[in-house]
C-alpha cells in the first residue's frame, strides 16, 4: 500500500455514478428540452463542421488518455484503486483533462444540431461531476499521494 492508504483502497475514490453518465443524463434532458422547447435554430454548415471535429478531436483525446492510462499501468476508472498520478501530457494543464474532453460531446452535439439546451447541458453536466466525482477523486488521491499530488494540486488548476 502507498502511504496513507489502507486495506480500503480496493475501492479507489468510491466514486458511485460513472462520471460518462452525468453527462448521458444531462445531454438526455437537453434532448428532451429541445424536442418540447425548440429554440427555432436551424443548423449551420460551420456550425455542423466545426461541431463533427469537436466531436471528433474529443474522441480521439479520450482515446489518447486510455492509451497513456493502460501504458502507465493505472486504473481510469474512479472506482478503482489508482496506482500512480499521471501530470504528464494533458495533465500539465488540467487535473482533469477527461472531464474537459467530455464536455466536448454536449458541445459538439450542440453545434452540429445547431441545440442550444444540448451546450447548455454542459454546465450542470460539469457540476454533477465536480460534487459526484472530483471531490471524492481529489480526497483520495491526496489521501493516498499527499505530497505528490498536493504539489500537483497547487501547481495544475481542476479544469483548465
Amino acid at each position: 500500500m502507498e502511504q496513507g492508504m489502507t486495506e480500503t483502497d480496493s475501492k479507489g475514490a468510491s466514486v458511485r455514478v460513472p462520471p460518462p453518465l452525468i453527462f448521458i443524463f444531462s445531454m438526455g434532458l437537453a434532448l428532451a428540452l429541445d424536442w418540447h422547447y425548440p429554440m427555432g435554430l436551424t443548423s449551420h454548415p460551420i456550425g455542423q463542421i466545426a461541431g463533427a471535429a469537436l466531436l471528433l478531436a474529443t474522441s480521439l483525446v479520450l482515446l489518447h488518455i486510455m492509451l497513456i492510462f493502460r501504458r502507465r499501468q493505472t486504473a481510469i476508472e474512479p472506482w478503482k484503486p489508482t496506482s500512480s498520478i499521471i501530470t504528464s501530457g494533458y495533465y500539465r494543464f488540467s487535473r482533469n483533462p477527461i472531464y474537459v474532453a467530455f464536455c466536448g460531446f454536449p458541445i459538439g452535439l450542440g453545434l452540429l444540431l445547431a441545440s442550444p439546451w444540448l451546450l447548455l447541458s454542459t454546465l450542470p453536466a460539469c457540476l454533477g461531476v465536480y460534487w459526484l466525482a472530483i471531490r471524492r477523486e481529489e480526497a483520495y488521491l491526496l489521501a493516498k499521494f499527499p505530497k505528490e499530488y498536493g504539489a500537483y494540486l497547487k501547481s495544475v488548476r481542476r479544469w483548465l
